[in-house]
């Protein structure tokens, strides 16, 4: 018996959503890698190419992420997130104010940095 077009549609959305999870979670696992041996605050962008979601780390250790926000009329600013959570820490003028906000949340002591 033929499931119909509404679920066929939900299988391929749902396919999609498997797909896309597999990909955040190569690319995420490309940049713990290459700052896994990284002394302080670092950052990694998730995707090579754009800046708009980078990893944050200390010492190497996985604090979370930072993403770029950009809206109409708006200037754009940083949300900082804590791993393994939906919510966000706060949002910050900067990267390096959004990364440090971070390392702090996560009780990190991290000076005010220079990048």
């Amino acid at each position: 018996m033929d499931p119909g077009p509404d679920v066929k549609c939900a299988i391929v959305r749902e396919a999609e959503r498997i797909l896309w999870a597999a990909g955040w979670h190569l690319q995420e696992r490309m940049a713990l890698d290459r700052l896994a041996d990284t002394k302080g605050l670092a950052l990694a962008r998730l995707e090579p190419r754009s800046e708009v979601i980078q990893l944050v780390t200390y010492d190497g250790e996985h604090l979370g992420h930072i993403r770029r926000e950009t809206g109409p009329g708006q200037e754009k600013r940083w949300v900082a997130v804590v791993k393994d959570q939906a919510r966000q820490a706060g949002t910050y003028p900067s990267a390096a104010a959004a990364a440090t906000a971070l390392a702090r949340a996560c009780g990190k002591h991290v000076e005010r940095t220079g990048w």
